[in-house]
């Protein structure tokens, strides 16, 4: 079976001399969902950049589904989503509008292009508010209408960068849901986050990242412990992580 994500020897290395990536390996079977961790500046984004084509890979290959979304975007891209961290829809835009424009910006004809606009925007609990404009929407609801977005085209893999950043709780809780459902149907998913819970209770795979570097890929309950919790202690996710960050992979030669 093809992977989902296959990436090979990826580094990038921006103007100044920067290096942002520095030689990751990483492979994603189809259906897992994935997470991509470590401190600011690790280089997740840069990685979600290379994976979709909005950076430019300098060595190393990237293959989605088997497909290189430099040499063959279109068959790459169109089965991807992303969700990006930062808000970049029209905002004086009629929210059903930036959706079916999305859909057929991925090819879907106008009538199916709606069609799938009325289905994501019920499924995200926005089609009320199909006709209005989002300028007046809470933070919760634009990562909403981001969410919609992103699943129009019916992609095989959705990324996402921060999906929960400022959310509040209950915000946060309706995300972790649907992502849960999507996975459950199929599709694959990478999800960045600073959320450590949200890589124990969401993820099959955690990826940690630390200066550009891949220093591990585990199961949440190999890298943290089954036993962790919120909090602080030593039993806790942030002490775990921490813990991880200074050692690597628990299950790699060496750190045992």
């Amino acid at each position: 079976m093809i992977a989902a994500i296959e990436l090979e020897g990826l580094r990038k290395t921006y103007k100044g001399g920067q290096s942002a990536l520095d030689g990751v390996d990483l492979s994603v079977s189809g259906g897992t969902f994935q997470g991509l961790l470590g401190p600011n500046g690790a280089g997740k984004s840069t990685l979600i950049g290379l994976m979709t084509g909005l950076v430019r890979v300098e060595t190393g290959s990237v293959r989605l589904f088997g497909h290189d979304p430099e040499r063959d975007p279109v068959a790459a891209r169109r089965r991807v989503g992303l969700v990006p961290q930062e808000v970049n829809f029209n905002s004086f835009e009629p929210i059903n509008e930036i959706i079916a424009t999305q859909a057929m910006y991925y090819g879907l004809p106008r009538r199916r292009a709606r069609e799938r606009t009325r289905v994501v925007l019920e499924r995200v609990g926005l089609l009320e508010r199909a006709e209005r404009k989002p300028w007046g929407l809470s933070g919760g609801m634009k990562r909403r209408l981001m969410m919609a977005r992103a699943l129009v085209h019916e992609p095989e893999l959705l990324i996402l960068d921060e999906p929960t950043a400022g959310l509040d709780v209950e915000a946060r809780r309706d995300t972790w849901s649907l992502l849960q459902e999507l996975n459950a149907a199929g599709t694959t998913i990478v999800m960045s986050s600073h959320y450590l819970e949200e890589m124990r209770d969401l993820c099959q795979s955690v990826a940690v990242l630390r200066e550009g570097r891949l220093i591990a890929n585990n199961t949440p309950e190999r890298l943290f412990g089954a036993d962790a919790g919120s909090g602080t202690g030593d039993q806790g996710l942030e002490a775990r992580f921490l813990r991880l960050l200074e050692k690597g992979d628990p299950d790699a030669e060496g750190n045992q």
